[in-house]
């Protein structure tokens, strides 16, 4: 039987798996951000908007944006669990 102890500390676990996950996203957004001289902020709401064409960079770069939001929401919804 799992102590809460245990249980936390599995929790802990998996958010620093979140944490690592947001840093190896964040630094594939650099790429784009470098490439194109843009934030990945500014990037995401102009491909939104439709304005930044159908390049495939563009949609693996917003697959990456919406890989760190989940992630981020992930991380959010354990530290409610140890709250």
């Amino acid at each position: 039987m799992a102590t809460k102890g245990n249980l936390v500390s599995s929790i802990e676990r998996e958010e620093k798996i979140c944490d690592l996950a947001d840093h190896e996203l964040r630094n594939k957004c650099r790429f784009f951000e470098d490439k194109y001289k843009l934030s990945s902020d500014d990037f995401y709401k102009l491909f939104q908007e439709g304005k930044m064409g159908d390049e495939e960079d563009f949609f693996e770069w917003k697959a990456l944006i919406d890989g760190i939001k989940e992630w981020r929401i992930t991380k959010e919804c354990l530290k409610d669990l140890i709250k």
